[in-house]
């Protein structure tokens, strides 16, 4: 993460400091009996670390509008960040990217079997959690089994070009979405909110986490892999048809389309990648995508209307700082 980047976050999380910090305290204490082996794993992975949003959010509503962050918030907050890390363990493998936050993947260093086993150990242990604070479970699991759902249907659409807009966006609300969507309800009811402004929290974080994918897979196009801190341009090579990619293809007289539909259904050479993400980048696709998520930032804090002013700008912070992670 860059300088100006943990700025920003220090700034955006000034409200919410102690419960971020009795945040990572929690998760260091949750796994410090671990021993050998599984230890081991467990530090690289702490490695990953990033902007912890989803739990920010989560926190920062029990504080600025329920009045006060319980152990039940910081215990849930863990819970959605283990889900997160556990999602970026499996993603790795299947993505087969060899660095994440700008260290080595867990696969590329200890192999497959360890990384996966790894990826469900700590989804097993958030699930765990997850049992000790009443009513939450049932919803954890449930996102849990919605964001295995996006992964798979991406997985089937690989190499597949002709999927339609709807498709990316069912994959990506299922893949990423559903988080940032639970993250602000679950903050809601565990602070007493009623069920229609849980409802309305959930709507903002979900388009929240859309606009975040969105400008992430723009990202894979237009960002500089020392900057984003994970290996880039690797959604062509992957196979992954995502938003700027769509649009760009949707740009092309039917000739061109035809022939570039050809193209992305199957692997392709590092020059063809690198010609058909320039023409994603200088033939305006990628703008028009960016502008599709700053759409959803738009509808997203259209739902925050008739919360306290306080914890309006303090979510719409956290959506200018997304809509803000450019290239």
């Amino acid at each position: 993460m860059s300088t100006e980047a943990s700025t920003s976050l220090n700034n955006l999380y000034a409200s919410i400091t102690e419960e971020m910090l009795r945040l990572e305290k929690f998760l260091e204490e949750e796994f410090s009996g671990e021993d050998g082996f599984i230890f081991e794993l467990l530090k690289h992975v702490r490695k990953f670390r990033g902007k912890r949003i989803r739990p920010a959010l989560l926190l920062m509503i029990g504080k600025i509008g329920g009045g006060q962050v319980t152990d039940d918030h910081v215990k849930i907050a863990a819970v959605l960040e283990l889900i997160h890390t556990a999602t970026l363990v499996h993603d790795d493998i299947l993505d087969s990217a060899t660095i994440r936050r700008k260290v080595e993947t867990l696969h590329q260093r200890w192999g497959e079997r360890a990384a996966v086993l790894m990826g469900d150990f700590i989804y097993s242990r958030a699930f765990s959690l997850s049992t000790e604070v009443p009513g939450m479970a049932q919803v954890l699991s449930r996102t849990t089994n919605i964001i295995c759902e996006g992964e798979l249907l991406q997985i089937r659409n690989r190499f597949q070009p002709n999927y339609t807009e709807d498709v990316y966006r069912e994959i990506i609300q299922k893949k990423t979405a559903i988080l940032y969507a639970v993250a602000c309800e679950l903050g809601g009811r565990l602070s007493g909110f009623s069920e229609e402004d849980s409802e309305r929290l959930r709507s903002f974080g979900m388009d929240l986490g859309m606009a975040f994918q969105i400008i992430d897979d723009c990202m894979d196009y237009g960002g500089e892999e020392e900057v984003v801190g994970k290996s880039l341009g690797s959604d062509l090579h992957q196979g992954k048809i995502t938003l700027p990619l769509i649009i760009y293809l949707r740009q092309q007289e039917e000739a061109q389309r035809a022939q570039l539909l050809e193209t992305v259904s199957q692997p392709m050479t590092e020059e063809v990648e690198a010609r058909i993400t320039k023409g994603v980048r200088n033939e305006g696709a990628l703008k028009a995508a960016l502008e599709q998520a700053e759409d959803h930032i738009r509808k997203g804090r259209g739902a925050l209307e008739g919360f306290s002013v306080e914890m309006s700008e303090a979510l719409e912070q956290v959506s200018e700082y997304v809509i803000r992670r450019r290239f």
